[in-house]
């Protein structure tokens, strides 16, 4: 096990911001055999300096007429390996979850959306979110990805907000923001919640049950939902990000930090 200094010294590397383009990333690393514990996707800048996907790739991508961000895919649509950003270890890569000794899979079934996290964000598990009523879950904030596409694991794409879930996940505040990346033919056609009913009827319905009742064939009880389970629209969305944002902030500046479990 890492030491705690060790684990937390990447926020010390958040100021080391590459250009405000994912495309400075010059190589993606996978390294380690799938499926074992030593599996791990690594970030690189100039093909040779390791940095953290949750530090280093900025959050904003462009901010013109509609804001983009920047969107790390954890686990492609149709997987069901539970990979995430490891915020506690050295520069972050991408690592199978590990529950009582044994790599987490995902038991509900596959997934049927892409999913992964924006980077630069955190959910505060010492401050109660005031929408919820609780508090974060000490990672950074979800997106569930809902293009048609499969996204690679590890891969950076560029993404539109469309609005959010509120799930509260063993008491946990865990938002699950809906977006859609740049690459996918749906793009230009969804812009809110509405024109993702239109454009892609039950998208959200389909979001809601999943993380509702996924954790059941683990043998625990159905998530919950605040605000009546009904999706806030992309401009509160996008006001739940730039808190958490705040919330990375004051984290890298040692203003508050990160629980160790």
């Amino acid at each position: 096990m890492l030491k705690i200094s060790n684990r937390l010294c990447s926020f010390a590397q958040s100021n080391r911001y590459f250009a405000s383009n994912a495309a400075t990333l010059s190589k993606l690393n996978e390294e380690g055999k799938e499926g074992t514990f030593e599996f791990r996707v690594k970030y690189y800048r100039d093909g040779q300096h390791q940095i953290s996907p949750w530090h280093e790739v900025p959050l904003v991508h462009s901010n013109n007429k509609r804001t983009l961000y920047n969107y790390i895919n954890e686990m492609p649509k149709n997987s069901n390996a539970k990979m995430e950003v490891n915020t506690k270890e050295l520069l972050n890569p991408i690592k199978q979850d590990i529950k009582k000794g044994q790599l987490r899979y995902i038991k509900h079934g596959n997934l049927l959306f892409n999913y992964g996290c924006l980077p630069q964000t955190w959910e505060n598990p010492k401050l109660v979110d005031h929408r919820t009523k609780h508090p974060g879950d000490n990672d950074p904030i979800d997106v569930v990805e809902v293009g048609q596409q499969v996204i690679g694991r590890g891969e950076i794409k560029q993404v539109k907000v469309i609005g959010a879930l509120a799930l509260i996940d063993e008491g946990e505040t865990d938002w699950k923001v809906l977006a859609i990346n740049t690459d996918d033919s749906n793009f230009d056609k969804i812009n809110d919640l509405k024109d993702l009913e239109k454009v892609l009827p039950g998208t959200v319905d389909k979001v809601r049950e999943w993380y509702k009742v996924y954790k059941v064939a683990e043998g625990k009880q159905e998530n919950e939902y605040a605000l009546n389970g009904q999706p806030i629209d992309h401009a509160e969305t996008e006001g739940v990000i730039s808190e958490t944002h705040q919330h990375w902030k004051d984290l890298t500046k040692g203003n508050t930090k990160l629980v160790l479990e």
